[in-house]
């Protein structure tokens, strides 16, 4: 993955949710993650260079770095992504996506309850992710930035716990910072991602479909 070529957060984002002092301290944080991204990736090529021998314990160090480090853009962009500009319309779970909300936790409503209380749980992330093997959504919850994958699982939805995210507007009210983003997220943005998501599941279900035709001389 070529961090160079990734667009970042663009720095004039404006959003109800968090001011412009909070939301420039959490750009320059994010900034710090993709040159951390690009350093270490540089280590890791120059160390492989050097062979098996004399790259392996260093290499391996160099890999659980790299992965907080791309984690933490990745979920950064994500998060940024959900949240709605400052002056655009409340919108509200609809069509596909609320169908699947209620196939995956009864009712709209108890999904924003139990993403509510996942993110008061949780230390660091807050995801909803959809399953492509079981067709479900699951609200995941963990305390680093590398702390999800939970393979064949995309994320639709990201809130971030850190400390940096709430304290310059909310201070150690931190149910307050929730609140306030959950009703700052763009459902229409996430329902685009719910969409990208079921489709790569149909691919590969008809792929898998015709691996198992008869294929005859």
């Amino acid at each position: 993955m070529n961090i160079s070529q990734t667009v970042l957060i663009p720095e004039d984002f404006d959003c109800e949710a968090l001011s412009k002092a909070s939301l420039v301290s959490h750009f320059r944080l994010y900034a710090g993650y993709v040159e951390k991204y690009q350093e270490l990736t540089r280590k890791l090529q120059a160390h492989r260079r050097l062979g098996p021998a004399a790259a392996s314990f260093d290499a391996e160090s160099l890999k659980t770095d790299i992965t907080f480090a791309l984690g933490a853009i990745k979920n950064h962009a994500l998060f940024f992504e959900n949240l709605k500009r400052r002056g655009e319309a409340a919108d509200e779970p609809a069509g596909d996506l609320a169908a699947a909300l209620v196939k995956s936790f009864h009712s709209v409503p108890q999904y924003l309850i139990d993403l509510k209380q996942t993110a008061q749980r949780g230390r660091g992330w807050a995801w909803t992710a959809y399953d492509l093997d079981n067709d479900f959504l699951f609200n995941y919850e963990a305390s680093g930035q590398n702390g999800i994958p939970v393979w064949n699982s995309i994320p639709i939805l990201a809130i971030d716990l850190f400390g940096h995210a709430y304290f310059y507007d909310y201070g150690n009210n931190r149910l307050a910072y929730i609140e306030a983003i959950m009703q700052s997220l763009d459902w229409r943005r996430i329902a685009a991602r719910l969409a990208d998501a079921i489709a790569i599941r149909n691919i590969r279900a008809s792929l898998a479909v015709d691996s198992t035709v008869e294929t005859h001389p």
